[in-house]
Formats: structure tokens, C-alpha cells, sequence
């Protein structure tokens, strides 16, 4: 790396008074890509700690990046391009685990047969605490799924908290993972499930390919599971757009900064058109799945079910470099066809429903329309079935005070209602399905429909959770029966 050469003046002031001073002003003064050089060159030549030159680029580059305040441009390195590009497609460095955002911890959905996490027996269900000792309590799922992904045959510490057991460690190395970016399977009812974990070059064609295996398996309706899902690249969702939305139709415009619009339409002929579909979302479906899920929202194509998603609302192309690596920059918004810009907001769910072990029974509910919601609780186990459909729960039943206590939104969501926190007053608000409750959180009473029912102890919270009394349920239009270990609600 070459040296300048300083003037003499300047080291003299150096070496005598200990500082360099400023240059004079000169009237108009402005910065070019000159200053920028001269301070790097004299940064890395001057300075006490002798620093990197790549260190001081990667530096001046983020800083330049980061002055747009836009989290979704960034700089990718070559490794970090190819790490980047393979994870759309299924391919990344880890050790062979699903997970999706819990209440305080990150829950495994499930490991993938031949990686090091179904080897070392991790378990649907186990939920992480800890990655190399450190605490994720409240971190974002992506956060924490980067802290346990990594160069291929390091190792990472993972500490798993498992039902009926204390919090224990289990050291996995990484390992390469190959796995496609759709899954389906055909449940009960002729309803075929299919999960989009991101949206990469394979995708559109794993979707169409598994779309038929459940059609051809005598499919009737579809629940297409976008939850966790980052985005990727957005013809993949227009593709797959294209399988129930008539050829033709905008699925998504992009404007711009110069206000022009550029119009994605749909091209192939819809085999599924009029097939009853449910879309769930939640919190972490971001960018194509928001096209996507708010696309088919817009067309009456389908329901969406679950949460208010993230709110990427933007669109980013990759500028390859000459020197290695991609410039990842966001170049546009985009619109929904109702011309709905969701960044910053999200899309709201048509059938809200915040339980996440719930959504899938909830949109298995919606597609079969029952002519009643049977649920059964059981006082022995974390365990839940609605419908017939088993559902793990976190929130069990409590017996306290010599009354049985059941888990307000756990209950109240799978009948169908609105579980909602009214932060103004303190209390929790619980409507549709001809149900209207108030219980307030500070004094513990209910408000049933209108009137207030004597009950004994209204309201019991633990684990930063409600609970009621089975017996309020007696005031609505419920039918309930507590046998042994066994708690049925008819409605």
C-alpha cells in the first residue's frame, strides 16, 4: 500500500504542539470522492492502531449505507452473496431445524431428516433459550436463526427447554442443508397444506409440482402456510399467484422513485380458480409473501388468517460488482392491486388469530365450515383438540381455588372471536360469534353480554396470561362438560 508524503508543516505541528490544525476555510466547500480518498489514505497511514485498509472500506461503505436509514440495502461480500442466494433456494450452512417466533422463546417446528439437529434428537416443540450461552428472550426470529447459522463445521451451543424436563445444552456442528423451499402434505377433510418457507428460483417450481401431487390426491381446498416466511424474489410469488388468480390480472405495481409504475402480471392459466384457500401469515411474512398473501386478499381469492405481517413494502435488485460481492439497493415500493402500500404497516388478517398453535386448526375451521366448534381441554397435559384437530398449547389448564381455570385466548380464539388488550382502560375485550366480554384487569371483574355473572373469582393471571373460571362459559351460548381430566366446549 503506498505512503503519502506529508508536508513538512504538518508533521512539525505534530511533533511541537500535539495537534494537527484545521485547515483554512475556504468560502464554498464541498465533498468529492477526493476528500474521501485523502482521508482514508491518511487515516490508515496516521493512525495509532494501525488499521486494516479492508477494515477502514468495509467501514466507509456501511457508513454510506447506513446514512440512507434503509435496512434492506446493504453491501453483500462474495461469501456473503453466495450464503445469500443459496438460503432463497434451500441451500444455507446450519444445523437442520424450522423454527417460528413463540411468545418469549423461538419454538422447533421440525428438524429435517440426515442434519445434525434430528441426529442429536432435537424435537418438535423444544424451545430455544439460549445460542452459545447467550439469552434470546424477545429477539426477533431472524436474529436468532443468524446466530445459530455459520461457516460450515464450527460448532454452536444451543440450550432447549423441553416439556417435562429441566433446560439442558446440546452442542451441534454445522453442516450443509439442502432442502426444498416447499413442503405439503394432505390432511383430514381433503384439505392439502403446503408451506412456502421463502421464495427462490426453485420455488414456483416446487409449488406447481406439489400443488398437483395434493390435487391429484383429490385436494379440495388449500391452506398455504406463509408464516416465517422472509420473501425472496418477487416473480416467484407472481407465479405462484398464477395457479388460482386468471391470467392476465396485476398481482403487484412497483413506483419508482420517479413515480413510474411497473405492472407484474399473472401469465399461465389458474389450475386452482374458485379452489377455497386459506393463507397463513403472521409477524414474521415479509416482502414476497406480503405480495402474495395480499394479492390472493385483494382478489377474494383466499382468506388470510393469523397476524398482521411484518411490512416490507419495498423492492431491492442485486447490482453484481466488478470487485466481487453484490450491492443489494431498494429501488421501489410496490402496491397491492387494490393499490394498498403496506410498508411500515403490514397486512391485517381477515380472521385474526394470535395463538400460533391454533392457526392451522383455524384455517382447517374456516375451509369446512362445521356446523359446530367442539373444543376439548385437558387438565392432564398441554394438549387441546378442536374439531378433532390436536393442538399443543402453552397455556394449560390451571386448577386453582378449587375451581378449574381455562386460558382466555387460547379458548376464546378457537371459538371464532377476537381476543383484544385495551391498553386504556386495562382490560381484555372479547367479541363475535354473539359474544361481547369485558374483563377488566385491575379489579378482575366480567362483563358478560352486558351484565355481570356472579362468579366467585372472576380472573386469575399467571405467566403473563388470563384465565376465567369454566363456569362464565355457562353464561354464553356454550355447552359445557367437565368429565374427569376431560373439558368439552360445544358452541
Amino acid at each position: 500500500m503506498r505512503k503519502f508524503n506529508f508536508p513538512t508543516w504538518l508533521l512539525a505541528l505534530v511533533l511541537v504542539f500535539g495537534i494537527v490544525l484545521p485547515a483554512p476555510a475556504e468560502e464554498k466547500h464541498s465533498l468529492g470522492p477526493e476528500t474521501f480518498i485523502e482521508i482514508l489514505e491518511y487515516t490508515h497511514t496516521l493512525h495509532i492502531s494501525n488499521p486494516d485498509y479492508d477494515i477502514l472500506l468495509r467501514g466507509a461503505i456501511e457508513g454510506l449505507i447506513d446514512s440512507l436509514c434503509d435496512p434492506y440495502t446493504e453491501y453483500l461480500s462474495p461469501s456473503e452473496l453466495d450464503d445469500f442466494s443459496g438460503s432463497l433456494d434451500g441451500n444455507y450452512v446450519g444445523v437442520g431445524m424450522l423454527l417460528q417466533a413463540g411468545e418469549k422463546y423461538p419454538e422447533v417446528i421440525e428438524t429435517i431428516a440426515g442434519t445434525p439437529a434430528r441426529n442429536a434428537g432435537v424435537k418438535p416443540g423444544d424451545r430455544v433459550t439460549r445460542v452459545d450461552g447467550s439469552d434470546v428472550a424477545g429477539e426477533p426470529l431472524v436474529m436468532v436463526v443468524q446466530r445459530i447459522r455459520g461457516p460450515e463445521g464450527t460448532k454452536v451451543n444451543l440450550t432447549l427447554r423441553r416439556e417435562g424436563r429441566a433446560d439442558f445444552d446440546i452442542e451441534l456442528e454445522r453442516a450443509g442443508i439442502d432442502t426444498p423451499t416447499v413442503n405439503g402434505e394432505l390432511l383430514t377433510g381433503n384439505i392439502g397444506y403446503i408451506r412456502i418457507s421463502s421464495f427462490g428460483n426453485q420455488t414456483a417450481g416446487e409449488f406447481k409440482k406439489t400443488l398437483a401431487g395434493l390435487v391429484n390426491r383429490e385436494a379440495q381446498k388449500i391452506i398455504l402456510d406463509l408464516r416465517d416466511n422472509p420473501g425472496g424474489i418477487l416473480q416467484t410469488a407472481v407465479q405462484i399467484c398464477g395457479s388460482f388468480v386468471e391470467q392476465g390480472r396485476v398481482v403487484v405495481s412497483i413506483l419508482d422513485s420517479d413515480g413510474e409504475r411497473q405492472e407484474y402480471r399473472t401469465e399461465d392459466v389458474p389450475t386452482c380458480k374458485g379452489m377455497p384457500v386459506a393463507v397463513l401469515v403472521n409477524h414474521n411474512s415479509a416482502s414476497a409473501a406480503e405480495i402474495l398473501a395480499g394479492a390472493l386478499q385483494d382478489y377474494g381469492a383466499a382468506v388470510v388468517i393469523g397476524e398482521q405481517t411484518y411490512g416490507k413494502g419495498t423492492v431491492q435488485v442485486m447490482v453484481p460488482l466488478e470487485s466481487g460481492g453484490a450491492l443489494k439497493v431498494t429501488t421501489a415500493r410496490y402496491h397491492t392491486p387494490k393499490d394498498r402500500v403496506i410498508d411500515g404497516t403490514g397486512l391485517d388478517p381477515d380472521i385474526r388469530v394470535l395463538t400460533p398453535e391454533l392457526q392451522i386448526a383455524a384455517a382447517q375451521c374456516y375451509l369446512e365450515q362445521p356446523e359446530k366448534i367442539k373444543i376439548i381441554l385437558k387438565t392432564d397435559r398441554d394438549e387441546v383438540y378442536v374439531n378433532g384437530v390436536p393442538v399443543r398449547t402453552r397455556q394449560p389448564v390451571l386448577q386453582r381455588q378449587g375451581a378449574v381455570f381455562l386460558p382466555v385466548r387460547l379458548v376464546f380464539e378457537a371459538l371464532g372471536c377476537r381476543v383484544d388488550w385495551q391498553a386504556d382502560c386495562r382490560a381484555i375485550s372479547i367479541t363475535g360469534n354473539n359474544t361481547a366480554i369485558i374483563i377488566n384487569t385491575g379489579s378482575g371483574n366480567i362483563t358478560v353480554n352486558g351484565w355481570n355473572p356472579a362468579v366467585k373469582s372472576p380472573v386469575w393471571f399467571e405467566g403473563g396470561s388470563a384465565f376465567i373460571p369454566a363456569s362464565v362459559l355457562n353464561y354464553l351460548d356454550l355447552n359445557v362438560n367437565v368429565d374427569g381430566n376431560n373439558i368439552t366446549i360445544e358452541k
